[in-house]
């Protein structure tokens, strides 16, 4: 099954799952144009694909698009010629649907050392964000004495959340390279923290989200602190660079679900950041699979949406997730409603998004930090435009899911602390 993304590229599935892109070229292009190679495989490390294949008609070139190295050829398996096509049939049949079933490429490219070191956009953002989230809680921690623990975590989360969302603005042509801007325009740091601060503020009449309300860390002291994490989440020049707006959200949402099991603990030099494993298994953090994400919705929501018959049919649909986590099924359902308004004559932009936003979708999680990613990432799928955006507190909500019940009923199962089982009032 392929898909056009554009005139000229087209994505490649089989049994549901991302097996790679090709990039076509016009009859006698120069594939050796080293723009190509580099548009090619940036477009598929984002898009989560190992393999990035390049294509004139007469020829064909396949670079692994997860390998580390910073050069080209280091990252070319192989080339094959129209005219060779005959003798190196065997390699050629490597690209075939069968040979994908049994990962023949993955094999052969291991064979040679062209797959033992590779680096997915998945294990990439995810190690930067938790250098950042690192960099930040540490250096913070220092500036600002006397910080609480949950205080300077809360901080840091929704300077994360701030930056992600003004990366995906800028890669989608929103803002015009805004934080690089301010970079190059503050050479002090001091200045820079608050030129960024300035720049929050203005933001928050834009896009009018609790995203960027006045928050606490706002008035912390910053000395160069943000602005190395800025630089972290554009990548590295030559070997791996982000594209936010060609990046899948479930992508997003992998590296954020991630992040559900960390939590601020002190020792001996002080706050550091530690895995809570028994956090995971306790509270059943794991992050879903897109493909299984994808069957499911479609098994569970397109048969429910086919019954509809009229607008006012679906604007009755309503879709919960009880432990909804980073919003990886409601990030789904957003889109299989949003093409079923489409169906109806409605536009598949922003502003059909938000009113399924707003009007269909519900999601609930035990966890706090779960229910802000959430509501990011379900922001950050409806971003096409600087528009007025919903806080969505009425939508995604903070709760277990599982218990609720008069106090006195509560306090009968779980004692006089019940209330920290955060009951949820359904």
């Amino acid at each position: 099954l392929h898909e056009a993304e554009s005139q000229t590229r087209f994505r490649f599935y089989l049994n549901e799952r991302l097996k790679f892109y090709l990039e076509a070229k016009p009859l006698r292009s120069d594939l050796n144009n080293e723009d190509f190679a580099n548009q090619a495989i940036k477009y598929s490390w984002n898009k989560g694909a190992v393999w990035a294949i390049l294509t004139d008609f007469e020829s064909i070139k396949v670079f692994n698009a997860q390998a580390i190295d910073k050069y080209l050829s280091d990252k070319l398996f192989f080339q094959i010629s129209y005219k060779d096509f005959i003798e190196r049939f065997d390699q050629l049949w490597w690209l075939s649907k069968e040979s994908f079933g049994l990962d023949t490429l993955d094999k052969e490219a291991e064979k040679v050392g062209k797959k033992l070191q590779r680096v997915s956009v998945n294990a990439s953002l995810y190690k930067d964000l938790e250098q950042c989230r690192e960099i930040l809680t540490d250096e913070l921690s220092v500036w600002n004495k006397g910080l609480e623990k949950d205080s300077l975590d809360e901080g840091v989360q929704k300077i994360l959340d701030r930056l992600i969302f003004l990366r995906v603005a800028e890669d989608r042509g929103l803002e015009s390279n805004l934080l690089l801007a301010l970079i190059r325009e503050n050479k002090d740091d001091e200045k820079f923290y608050q030129s960024l601060i300035g720049k929050f503020r203005e933001l928050d009449d834009i896009y009018n989200s609790n995203l960027f309300s006045p928050h606490p860390f706002e008035k912390w002291e910053d000395y160069g602190t943000t602005r190395k994490v800025i630089k972290k989440l554009y990548g590295k020049s030559g070997y791996y660079e982000y594209d936010f707006k060609i990046m899948p959200a479930d992508i997003l949402g992998s590296v954020y679900e991630n992040y559900l099991s960390y939590r601020l603990t002190k020792s001996k030099s002080g706050l550091t950041l530690d895995k809570e494993a028994g956090k995971r298994k306790e509270q059943g953090i794991y992050y879903t699979p897109t493909y299984i994400v994808d069957y499911i919705v479609s098994n569970a929501l397109k048969p429910v949406l086919d019954k509809c018959k009229s607008v006012n049919d679906l604007k009755k649909i309503k879709v919960l997730d009880p432990a909804c986590g980073s919003g990886s099924f409601l990030i789904k359902a957003l889109e299989v409603i949003t093409e079923k308004y489409e169906e109806f004559g409605y536009k598949n932009n922003e502003l059909t998004k938000l009113q399924v936003l707003t009007e269909n979708l519900y999601g609930v999680d035990l966890d706090e930090k779960a229910v802000e990613i959430a509501r990011l990432n379900l922001l950050v799928s409806t971003l096409d435009s600087r528009i007025k955006l919903p806080g969505l507190e009425k939508n995604i909500k903070n709760g277990n899911s599982l218990i609720s019940g008069s106090d006195e009923e509560l306090q009968k199962y779980f004692g006089k602390n019940f209330k920290d089982k955060k009951p949820f009032n359904w």
